[in-house]
């Protein structure tokens, strides 16, 4: 079924279409921004997808670690559509991102006609970096002041492109010197490298916390969860297809030592924040640390908690980021000063904040609770002063986010006039936000079905330990 996995990226890309003209009715365009994309979704994981094919000289196809993680991309953007509507999105917002997600699921779907020895991953990376591109408008939000932090965001991921592409390079020379120990290292390297920066690994993680306390709050979200996530399975599907690569044991160590450093990092300086925005930025790099440690772990149950906690992290930090976003249209900013006393006249805008920032710490039994607890049980096995690393990294997330609760919690200051409140259908979708939080948390065995089936596509993780 050619149509099938073309479909997935024709979707969005007419989406963005039809929404361009009628970017004035915001109602109509976050509902068509919403539907197609769970549409998609729906479509990407019921549809049965044939064998590959190839069309003009390039292969279409989509294998059902690809298919599932595309379902997941298309699902957060939908529910991010929602969050935006209430939070007055630039004109360009819905279109572009429609564009975004036609270019992601091209970067799963078209690739390059194969060889026998490995699958070149040359336009997955052309196409991450044309997403990556795009997505410079919605995170600047017509704001002129977000320009710097947007800046090195799109220069870092920019540079990761000459590096996949030496990497897909001498991964071909490989062919032909098999036993060049020279041209494997070489490989190993450049995939480091522009995986760490795609990624946002330590240090290339600068962007991270100065995009997310300037950005738009969803748009921050959107780049956290849909752009960073369609990275991480793209370096799944590296390391499933590139037996050079997943079998050195340098990669493992590489991986468990990037995603250590990134969760100590991150939560060294998370709790020392004094706004949600900058502590969102670095409790993301935390989490995203920790799913990076599990992945190297190269067992199927941390890979499966690895999946399980993206799936937590996009809650959370969706959950964050919508009360981030009234907060900041409320008073301007979302510093602890600023929202000194906000539990009084924004309740369910600082509960969302609070309640999606210790999900991303990883407090239960919230969403983000059964991922980073099966990661840490993972990780007993193979380092336990890691596991303790991961464990204390956390809690220093949730001690900023306590930090910050502690200030909302004072009596407000004085202020002329009435004092901001919240609209009843900014408080229905907040409070849906959070029964999914709260279920997930719960009831994460909801999720078995999809994760199973993810965890089973990747061949080069091992067993349980």
């Amino acid at each position: 079924m050619i149509g099938g996995p073309l479909l997935l990226i024709a979707a969005p890309l007419v989406a963005a279409v039809i929404t361009f003209p009628l970017r004035r009715f915001v109602s109509l365009t976050a509902l068509i921004a919403a539907l197609v994309p769970l549409a998609a979704a729906v479509w990407a994981l019921q549809a049965p997808f044939d064998e590959p094919q190839a069309i003009l000289g390039r292969t279409i196809a989509l294998d059902n670690g690809d298919r599932i993680g595309i379902a997941y991309l298309f699902i957060v953007s939908a529910a991010i559509a929602v969050g935006v509507w209430r939070s007055s999105p630039g004109w360009s917002y819905y279109p572009i991102v429609l564009v975004i997600l036609g270019v992601l699921a091209a970067a799963f779907i078209i690739r390059p006609p194969p060889n026998e020895v490995y699958p070149s991953f040359i336009y997955s990376a052309l196409f991450m970096t044309i997403a990556s591109a795009l997505a410079v408008f919605p995170l600047q939000g017509g704001k002129p002041g977000v320009a710097g932090s947007v800046l090195r965001f799109i220069t870092l991921t920019t540079l990761a492109l000459p590096a996949l592409l030496m990497a897909d390079w001498t991964l071909g020379q490989f062919i032909q010197s098999p036993d060049s120990s020279e041209i494997a290292q070489a490989s190993i390297a450049l995939v480091a490298l522009g995986f760490a920066l795609l990624l946002a690994v330590a240090p290339f993680h600068t962007w991270l916390p100065a995009v997310s306390s300037e950005a738009p709050p969803l748009s921050t979200a959107f780049v956290l969860n849909v752009l960073l996530g369609a990275g991480w399975i793209l370096l799944l599907d590296v390391l499933n297809g590139n037996r050079l690569i997943s079998g050195s044991p340098d990669t493992p160590a590489l991986l468990r030592g990037a995603g250590l450093l990134m969760a100590a990092l991150g939560g060294l300086l998370a709790w020392a924040q004094r706004d949600f925005g900058r502590l969102l930025g670095y409790g993301a790099l935390a989490d995203m640390g920790v799913s990076l440690f599990a992945i190297g772990i190269g067992s199927t149950a941390g890979l499966a908690a690895a999946f399980v906690g993206v799936i937590g992290r996009s809650i959370g930090t969706g959950l964050m980021c919508m009360g981030m976003a009234l907060a900041r249209e409320r008073h301007g900013d979302d510093s602890f000063t600023t929202l000194r006393g906000s539990v009084w006249h924004l309740p369910w805008a600082s509960l969302a904040i609070v309640v999606g920032g210790l999900s991303l710490a990883g407090f239960p039994p919230l969403a983000g609770f059964a991922g980073r607890w099966g990661i840490v049980q993972e990780a007993i096995a193979v380092d336990p002063r890691a596991a303790v690393a991961l464990l204390a990294s956390g809690v220093s997330v949730a001690l900023g986010v306590l930090r910050g609760l502690r200030e909302m919690l004072y009596a407000p200051l004085a202020v002329d006039g009435l004092p901001p409140h919240e609209r009843r259908s900014e408080v229905i979708l907040i409070a849906a936000a959070l029964a999914l939080c709260l279920f997930v948390g719960l009831f994460p065995g909801a999720l078995a079905p999809f994760v199973r089936e993810f965890v089973a596509a990747y061949a080069f993780v091992g067993g349980s330990r």
